[in-house]
C-alpha cells in the first residue's frame, strides 16, 4: 500500500472548476472538480454546509446529483459517498482526479443562496455549487463558466488574461466566496481612484440604470474615504431586481455584494432603498476582512460561534447611514432618523431585557429568527445601538480626535498584518487603547449584561437631544413572523406572557381570537381589546387545528425621536457633525 505523505501536506497542487449551464429547460448545471499534483491514496470531496454570512445551516446537498469520478484518459474511479454531504474517491494512483455532479438550480426568487437558472439568467454561489478538497482549502484555484452563446460572465475572482470566462484564486474560501452572474444583463464600470469597481444589474426598467448607479458609485466612493481606502483589488455590486415580490436583503463577499431588491426600487433611489447597498459595502471592511478568527479560514462542516457578531452586523448597519450621508445621499435629519428607529425597535423588545448581546450573537445559529440573533434580540438592531453609544464614547474621551471608524481601521491594519481574524476581546482592547480611558464598564454593560444602556446620557454627550413617548398597549406577547403575508405565524412568545401562558409556541398560526380572523385585527386592531380581558383563540399545529383561552396583558410602548441639542456645546456640536457625517467635526 502506497506511505500517506503527513497531513500537513496539501492532496493537491492545484484544483480546477468548471460550471458549465448544461440544460437550461432542467435547471441544471453541471460540474467538474479536477485537481492535479494528488499523492494520495484517497482524496474526499465536501459541500458546506453553511454560507459565510449567513449562520444558518443549510442542506444544498439535496440539489446535488449523478456523481461520478475518473482518473487520467476518463478511467472510472472508485468514488463512495462517506458523510452527508462528503465523497471519496480512490485514486489508485493517479495524480489527476476529476469529480463530477450535477447541482439543480432550486433557486426561484432570485436571491444569493441557491443556485439559480432561467432561460436569459443565470446565477452560481460558491457554497451551495463548489465542493472542495476536505484536506486541500488552501490549494489555488481556476475556475471557468461554460455558458450558451451570446451569455456574459460577472465574477469578482481575478480574470485570467486571454480567457475572459475563467478566473483564479488563492484558495478555496477566496474562490467560493466570489459568485458568478451569468447570461444578458447590464454592466457599468468605474474607476474610483486606482480601483475598477463595476454595477452589475438583472431585472427592473434598464432605463434607470444610469442613475440608480450613479448613487451606488457615489457610495462607494464615500466608504472608501471614510474607511480609509479600498482593501480590495476589484469590486462588483450585483443586483436582482426580482420579479416576484418576496424579500428584499444582501449577502457580502470579499469583493462584492449581491443584493435583491424590488423593481420599484430604480424608481427613486433614496436613502431608503439605498440603505442595505451602503451597509453590504461597508461589509468589504467589516467582516470580509476586519473578521473575528474563526471566520477564515472556515470551517465549513459546522456551526461556528462567535460572539462579534453584534460588531460584523451590527457597526456595520451603524455606518450604513454616515455613509450615505457622506455621499450626499442623505441628511442629517435622514441619520437621526435611522438611529432613532433603531433605538424605538431595541427599547421596545423585551427580550433586551433577557439575552446579552454576546448571547445573541453566539447562539444565533440555534435561533428561530433565521440568521439575526437569539431569544427575540437582534444582534443588528442592538449592536447598531451599541456603536453609536461607543462611537460617542470614543469621541467625549478624546476631544472627538477619535471615532469608531479609527477602530475598524486599527482592527483592518492588525488583520492585514497578521493575516488573521482578530481575537476574543480585541475589539474592547483596541477601543481602550485609541480612547486613552479604560472602557471595561461600558463593553461588560453592553455586551455582557442585561443593564439598560446609558442612551439619554451619552446621546447628549454627542448632541442629540432625545425625546420619548410612552403608551400603554393591549398586547398577546408574541413576535410575529411576516415572512409570510398571508399567514399570521408566531415567531416566538414572550415568557410567561399571555400566549404563553395560553400555551401558544413558535411556529403556530393563529387563525382567530374571540370568533374574529386575525388578519381583520393586525394594523392596531388589538386596540378593541382591553389588558385582562379573555378570548377564545383557534390556531393551527403542525397541521392541527386547535382551540385555547388567552387573557390580553398589558405592555408599554416607547416610541423615540432625536433632534439636535437646541444649545449644544462647541464639542457636542462638532461629535454630532462627526457622527452624522454632515460636517467636518473638526
Amino acid at each position: 500500500m502506497q506511505a500517506q505523505p503527513p497531513l500537513s501536506t496539501p492532496p493537491a497542487a492545484q484544483i480546477a472548476y468548471t460550471v458549465q449551464v448544461a440544460e437550461v429547460s432542467q435547471k441544471r448545471y453541471h460540474i467538474q472538480v479536477q485537481a492535479e499534483g494528488l499523492r494520495r491514496d484517497t482524496v474526499t470531496f465536501q459541500l458546506p454546509a453553511w454560507t459565510p454570512g449567513w449562520y444558518v445551516l443549510r442542506s444544498n446537498e439535496g440539489n446535488l446529483s449523478n456523481f461520478s469520478a475518473r482518473g487520467p484518459s476518463q478511467k472510472p474511479l472508485r468514488l463512495q459517498q462517506t458523510g452527508i454531504r462528503t465523497w471519496t474517491v480512490t485514486t489508485e494512483g493517479a495524480s489527476r482526479v476529476t469529480f463530477s455532479y450535477d447541482v439543480r438550480a432550486s433557486d426561484t426568487d432570485f436571491g444569493f443562496f441557491e443556485p439559480y437558472l432561467d432561460s436569459e439568467h443565470g446565477f452560481v454561489p460558491g457554497p451551495a455549487t463548489l465542493a472542495y478538497i476536505a484536506e486541500s482549502k488552501e490549494s489555488p484555484c481556476t475556475i471557468t463558466y461554460q455558458v450558451p452563446e451570446g451569455w456574459k460572465v460577472a465574477s469578482a475572482n481575478t480574470p485570467v488574461p486571454g480567457k475572459p470566462a475563467t478566473f483564479s484564486a488563492p484558495n478555496y474560501d477566496a474562490l467560493t466566496d466570489q459568485p458568478a452572474e451569468l447570461g444578458k444583463f447590464t454592466r457599468i464600470e468605474r474607476t474610483l481612484g486606482e480601483v475598477p469597481v463595476s454595477v452589475v444589474i438583472v431585472g427592473g426598467d434598464s432605463t434607470r440604470y444610469a442613475r440608480w448607479s450613479e448613487s451606488v458609485f457615489k457610495i462607494a466612493q464615500a466608504g472608501i474615504k471614510l474607511l480609509g481606502g479600498a482593501p480590495f483589488e476589484r469590486y462588483i455590486f450585483f443586483f436582482h431586481f426580482a420579479r416576484t415580490e418576496s424579500f428584499t436583503g444582501g449577502l457580502e463577499h470579499l469583493n462584492g455584494t449581491v443584493i435583491r431588491l424590488d423593481p420599484n426600487n430604480l424608481r427613486q433611489p433614496d436613502p431608503e432603498n439605498l440603505s442595505i447597498v451602503a451597509h453590504e459595502f461597508v461589509h468589504a471592511w467589516n467582516v470580509k476582512r476586519i473578521r473575528p478568527a474563526a471566520l477564515g479560514p472556515f470551517d465549513y462542516t459546522r456551526a461556528v460561534r462567535v460572539k462579534d457578531l453584534w460588531f460584523a452586523e451590527g457597526v456595520t448597519d451603524y455606518f450604513a447611514p454616515r455613509v450615505l450621508t457622506e455621499a450626499g445621499l442623505a441628511s442629517q435629519r435622514f441619520w437621526l432618523g435611522y438611529q432613532a428607529e433603531q433605538l424605538t425597535q431595541l427599547m421596545t423588545n423585551p427580550a433586551r431585557r433577557r439575552v446579552t448581546l454576546e448571547d445573541a450573537s453566539s447562539k444565533v445559529w440555534e435561533s428561530q429568527d433565521e440568521s439575526q440573533g437569539f431569544g427575540g434580540l437582534s444582534y443588528y438592531n442592538k449592536g447598531l445601538v451599541v456603536g453609536l453609544l461607543l462611537d460617542i464614547e470614543l469621541r467625549q474621551k478624546t476631544n472627538n480626535k477619535v471615532g469608531l471608524e479609527d477602530v475598524l481601521k486599527t482592527l483592518l491594519a492588525q488583520c492585514i498584518k497578521t493575516g488573521k481574524g482578530y481575537s476574543d476581546g480585541e475589539i474592547e482592547r483596541v477601543a481602550t487603547r485609541l480612547a486613552g480611558a479604560d472602557l471595561s464598564a461600558f463593553f461588560t454593560r453592553a455586551l455582557r449584561s442585561t443593564d439598560e444602556l446609558p442612551i439619554v446620557e451619552l446621546l447628549a454627550a454627542g448632541g442629540i437631544q432625545v425625546d420619548e413617548s410612552v403608551r400603554k398597549n393591549t398586547t398577546l406577547g408574541v413576535i410575529w413572523d411576516f415572512s409570510n403575508p398571508s399567514q399570521a405565524r408566531i415567531a416566538s412568545v414572550e415568557p410567561n406572557g399571555p400566549a404563553a401562558q395560553a400555551g401558544l409556541q413558535g411556529g403556530d398560526v393563529v387563525l382567530s381570537l374571540g370568533g374574529q380572523a386575525l388578519d381583520s385585527l393586525l394594523g392596531g386592531a388589538l386596540t378593541r381589546y382591553q389588558p385582562g380581558e379573555r378570548v377564545i383563540l383557534t390556531f393551527r399545529r403542525d397541521g392541527a387545528l386547535q382551540q385555547g383561552s388567552l387573557t390580553f396583558g398589558e405592555e408599554t410602548e416607547h416610541s423615540y425621536r432625536l433632534r439636535p441639542l437646541a444649545r449644544p456645546t462647541p464639542l457636542q456640536a462638532r461629535i454630532l457633525a462627526s457622527l452624522s457625517g454632515t460636517g467636518s467635526g473638526s
